[in-house]
């Protein structure tokens, strides 16, 4: 199946902006034709500029074309990398938010919206503890887990609750330089199976950047972790039939400083990648959300490889 993937489509979706990025995809909760999905992006002047604002738009499968389009914004707030998660009741973003205080200094802290519709959502929630990023999470047994990093703290915590209430530190430096020397873990796609064995993919910044597989039983307090010898940014994931994997993120090929969007094929038990396909995209890219439907995968993500300017792009593969 894997080696038949080929790309069938591929529609830009964002309207136009100075930088659309930092996308998450999910099949529509509410549709019981099961004909949408939801697209969640961040839309700013820069890649890192203040003034960032969640876009929210309801997509078509059948056209790839936008149905529904929402903001949220929070004055003098950046808010940065939408992910959604569903209660079973509720879609919800959580996202990442840097406040200029009245003071000038920089508040940083967790965000969630949630809706019962998809298109109208609720106002702000803070949750977590401040300066520590919560980058997805994902629920067992109606409780939500996500790893958390702190660039000073050079680790990642899980973190467990409900982002419409609270989360807390669950499991204190996971993963990091000082346990497991190595540097500047950040960016997790985090994943349970029906029994609840966790899996994640981790995007590390540091000494050799390498991209970290970790697995764990309940109660997660034994971690074994693998490394993947590639760095992969913005790591998303999608469980096959088989418990194998397809993960998509930023690859760079460091000689010649090229950035591209790509997708690999995980074998849980070999703990091997193999590349299934590269995405049309170039220079500021990545940040894939993914929907597995049936043989067709869906993948938002943002590239500038068109004109030099962040977009954000539905594809659809066959699988």
């Amino acid at each position: 199946m894997l080696d038949k993937l080929k790309i069938l489509e591929v529609t830009r979706i964002s309207a136009p902006a100075p930088h659309a990025a930092f996308t998450d995809l999910c099949a529509d909760p509410f549709d019981h034709s099961d004909s949408s999905l939801f697209c969640t992006y961040r839309e700013a002047d820069t890649h890192v500029s203040p003034n960032g604002r969640i876009v929210v738009i309801h997509i078509d499968k059948g056209t790839l074309l936008p149905l529904h389009s929402t903001t949220l914004e929070i004055s003098g707030t950046d808010l940065r990398d939408p992910k959604f998660l569903f209660d079973d009741q509720r879609l919800i973003i959580t996202a990442y938010a840097k406040t200029v205080l009245g003071d000038g200094s920089l508040s940083r802290h967790m965000v969630s919206f949630s809706s019962d519709t998809g298109l109208s959502w609720s106002e702000a929630h803070h949750f977590g503890d401040d300066a520590w990023w919560i980058w997805n999470c994902d629920w067992f047994r109606k409780t939500a887990y996500g790893f958390a990093y702190n660039r000073k703290a050079q680790s990642i915590s899980l973190y467990r609750g409900n982002p419409l209430n609270s989360m807390t530190c669950y499991q204190d430096n996971v993963f990091g330089l000082e346990k497991s020397d190595k540097g500047y873990p950040n960016e997790s796609a985090l994943l349970f199976d029906e029994q609840g064995n966790a899996s994640v993919f981790l995007r590390r910044d540091a000494d050799t950047y390498s991209a970290q597989f970790g697995y764990a039983n309940p109660p997660y307090s034994n971690w074994d972790w693998h490394d993947l010898e590639i760095y992969i940014g913005g790591p998303a994931a999608v469980t096959l039939k088989d418990g194998n994997f397809v993960l998509a993120g930023r690859h760079i090929e460091w000689e010649e400083d090229i950035f591209s969007t790509k997708l690999w094929h995980f074998d849980v038990k070999s703990k091997k990648l193999t590349e299934l396909i590269t995405l049309p995209s170039g220079g500021d890219t990545s940040y894939p959300g993914l929907v597995l439907d049936n043989d067709i995968l869906y993948v938002s993500y943002y590239s500038s490889h068109c004109d030099e300017e962040a977009r954000v792009y539905l594809a659809k593969l066959s699988m």
